[in-house]
């Protein structure tokens, strides 16, 4: 069982492939209200990744609680961000994401965390910067016009996973307009939180954190914290 210690974050990244033998498994793991929510799903694929996602979810919650999957419980926040519930009186933290064919989770000891991971998806020229133009704070999309060393797929993909992981720290998803806080775009550079008009104390409390990412995907994580951070990643589990 692994320990997370403060200061501490756990990483899973999980191939989809790579457990798509324990969907019945996963399914036996959640709660009545989770298979409801699953089968409601139009889409019969969709139901299934949601079985692997919260069951998945569960295997690595049991290895850092003393109970059994199917007995941990979940809160929601008032966007819905999954939290253990009060009756576990556990100050474990953790997020989760999906994208293409990946699965990210991030487990902390009281620190409030948010994980994103998306895929990069190649489109026609310009098509990327339109969005941003449209969605992204002017300092961002001023920036992906004049970053050279990276292409604008790459630096909008960049810049989406770091601005997602920051609002599901949070928990509010995009409840809040992208352009209402500002991050860096380019891969390389550290991430980093520039402005957050809403909550300035926020660029010297939170820090955000490119995460090592499967071929093609760009994963990102934002913890509240403004020690050093210690992350160690696992892609089994």
């Amino acid at each position: 069982m692994p320990v997370i210690n403060n200061g501490s974050i756990d990483v899973w990244t999980i191939s989809i492939d790579s457990v798509q033998h324990l969907v019945s498994d996963c399914k036996e793991l959640l709660s009545p209200e989770e298979r409801m929510r699953a089968d409601r799903l139009v889409v019969p694929y969709a139901g299934k990744q949601f079985y692997l996602s919260r069951g998945v979810l569960r295997i690595i919650l049991n290895k850092y609680l003393n109970i059994t999957e199917q007995s941990i419980q979940f809160a929601y926040g008032a966007h819905g961000k999954p939290q253990l519930a009060k009756c576990h009186n556990s100050k474990i933290e953790f997020n989760a994401s999906k994208s293409g064919k990946y699965l990210i989770y991030g487990v902390t000891n009281s620190m409030p965390i948010g994980v994103d991971i998306e895929e990069i998806r190649e489109s026609k020229p310009n098509y990327y910067l339109r969005i941003a133009k449209r969605f992204f704070s002017a300092h961002e999309f001023s920036s992906m016009l004049y970053t050279k060393d990276h292409n604008s797929t790459d630096l909008f993909f960049t810049c989406w996973s770091r601005k997602e992981a920051y609002l599901k720290r949070h928990g509010i998803g995009l409840s809040r307009h992208l352009a209402s806080f500002v991050v860096n775009v380019s891969p390389s550079e550290s991430a980093r939180l520039i402005a957050t008009p809403w909550l300035p104390s926020d660029v010297q409390e939170t820090q955000l954190i490119d995460l090592p990412a499967p071929n093609a995907y760009r994963t990102a994580l934002a913890v509240a914290s403004s020690s050093n951070i210690t992350i160690r990643n696992y892609t089994e589990l």
